[in-house]
């Protein structure tokens, strides 16, 4: 079966990182995950802190829970290549959503004026 004739997904995951995992680490998970084709970004706004999606096709077979134990092993893949480069990582946890219909995105830009932002990100 093509992409063109497989059922389509869209996969949302969250994760959080132990507070040892430095920022080189960090960067270099999400570069990982970027590779594996997961989106840090919806129409070049950037998604939340430690969240990415991905658009994923699925064979007549599969379920919506093989796919969220693939996006799971996925996360699991890309922390241990962090770590095989000898950068101190740990993922505590992460929680995945596939869905296969419906709206997906983020909120509307503007839509959260005047909140305060963190301190680290730009303003």
């Amino acid at each position: 079966m093509t992409d063109l004739t497989m059922r389509q997904f869209i996969a949302t995951m969250s994760y959080e990182l132990s507070a040892d995992t430095p920022p080189d680490a960090r960067k270099l998970l999400l570069a990982e995950l970027v590779g594996r084709r997961w989106k840090d970004r919806v129409k070049e706004r950037r998604m939340p802190r430690n969240t990415v999606w991905i658009k994923r096709g699925a064979e007549d077979h599969e379920t919506t829970s093989d796919l969220h134990l693939r996006c799971s092993e996925e996360l699991r893949d890309a922390a241990a290549a962090v770590a095989r480069s000898g950068r101190v990582i740990r993922v505590l946890r992460a929680y995945v959503q596939v869905a296969g219909g419906g709206s997906y995105g983020l909120a509307p830009e503007g839509f959260f004026e005047g909140s305060p932002k963190p301190p680290d990100e730009p303003g």
